[in-house]
């Protein structure tokens, strides 16, 4: 086995599995067990007869771009994992370390099992792109215009761009949210909204890659937020699945409501995933409710099968969507490119009547971001 296999089985191991290993504690030798095995697949000719394969079929033979897929090395870094796994119980039980064996492997398969409920949702919480945004960011309606006609240089930046990209915040606290106006959730409220707009290199005729990012959150605070912050906090995702309890014990309707009346916060939170959100189908862009709203509201997960959504005794009171699409090119034989990544967060308007009556609008903010981003990296990074 060569050092340069290992090192790049090290770089694989460490980014799309790290965080699942961490998870588990970082069991002695499983991390160097899972590296071996992978590097031995590597430098298999299979497997390079298999990525090359793959890669020949999903970019052009000039082209350096990860391709939208699920690829080998993942599949190999992955298969390394479970059956490094599956030896763990005898690697420990040789050094002495005997347990109740049904209860070790099932943590085991939880802490280190690639959990598909995130991807499975997200699929049933996707929708058409939806149009629904503050007034100050309807020039954002129109997706990637500059990708209409790449040998027009007036369509980049987009109008509107200028004028927004230096605002922290809305005028008109509450009210300047956007409401839904069509479709099963009319006259919600969207008190949270993310959208990645990119496109990649042009070749003819030459451009850069283009991206704007915007996004939108209702704050609570008694002043104006600071300037290029983002208007979200970050939690778990899984308070979409879960009882608030599981995720933090020590709240309680007390506190979420002292909170709601003192502290500053962001109503809206990006969900935490995996790292990089490297798990197979895992959306580029979730929002979840933050805890002192669940908590205030007395939310619970809407039973059934669903996507994101959240209940009160009145029916679902908080739903997120997703949306992915608007296909562009690159002007060369590379294949199509999902250029709008998007997510929001809807509120029934009553419960937003609610809050107002027990926060009080005055500590009501409408955050807002726009980054727009021109250059080699394209992977939503914004400058």
């Amino acid at each position: 086995m060569s050092d340069n296999g290992k090192t790049q089985a090290a770089h694989l191991v460490d980014g799309l599995l790290g965080d699942r290993l961490n998870f588990a504690g970082n069991l002695p030798g499983l991390r160097q067990a899972v590296i071996a095995l992978a590097a031995g697949v590597l430098e298999t000719g299979e497997y390079e007869q298999l990525i090359r394969g793959q890669l020949s079929q999903l970019r052009h033979p000039s082209s350096t771009a990860i391709p939208d897929a699920y690829l080998a090395y993942e599949a190999a870094a992955e298969d390394a994992l479970q059956h490094a796994a599956a030896g763990i119980r005898m690697a420990m039980a040789q050094n002495g370390h005997i347990g109740d064996a049904q209860s070790f492997e099932r943590d085991a398969a939880r802490r280190l099992g690639d959990d598909p409920r995130l991807a499975i949702r997200a699929e049933l919480a996707r929708v058409p792109r939806p149009l629904t945004r503050p007034q100050p960011l309807q020039w954002s309606i129109t997706p990637a215009p500059w990708a209409s006609d790449p040998r027009n240089d007036t369509l980049w930046p987009p109008p509107g761009l200028d004028a927004t990209v230096n605002l922290r915040g809305l005028p008109g606290g509450a009210a300047a949210l956007a409401r839904v106006e069509a479709g099963p959730h009319v006259g919600w409220v969207q008190i949270g909204l993310i959208e990645r707009q990119r496109t990649p290199r042009h070749r003819y005729p030459e451009r850069p890659n283009r991206s704007i990012l915007i996004g939108v959150g209702l704050e609570i605070a008694d002043r104006e937020r600071p300037e290029g912050s983002l208007p979200f906090m970050s939690i778990p995702w899984q308070v979409w699945t879960v009882p608030w309890q599981h995720i933090d014990a020590t709240t309680n309707a007390e506190r979420a409501a002292a909170v709601l009346k003192t502290n500053s916060w962001a109503v809206a939170a990006l969900g935490e995933s995996r790292l990089g959100a490297t798990g197979l189908g895992e959306p580029q862009f979730l929002l979840v409710p933050a805890l002192p709203l669940i908590v205030t509201l007395g939310l619970e997960p809407t039973s059934g099968v669903c996507g994101f959504s959240l209940s009160d005794q009145h029916g679902p009171a908080v739903v997120g969507r997703l949306w992915r699409g608007h296909l562009v090119h690159d002007g060369s034989y590379h294949p199509v490119f999902p250029a709008i990544d998007g997510a929001d967060l809807l509120l029934r308007a009553d419960l937003l009547e609610l809050l107002l009556g027990v926060i009080g609008e005055s500590r009501f903010r409408v955050g807002v971001v726009v980054r727009s981003h021109v250059g080699e990296d394209n992977t939503g990074s914004t400058t």
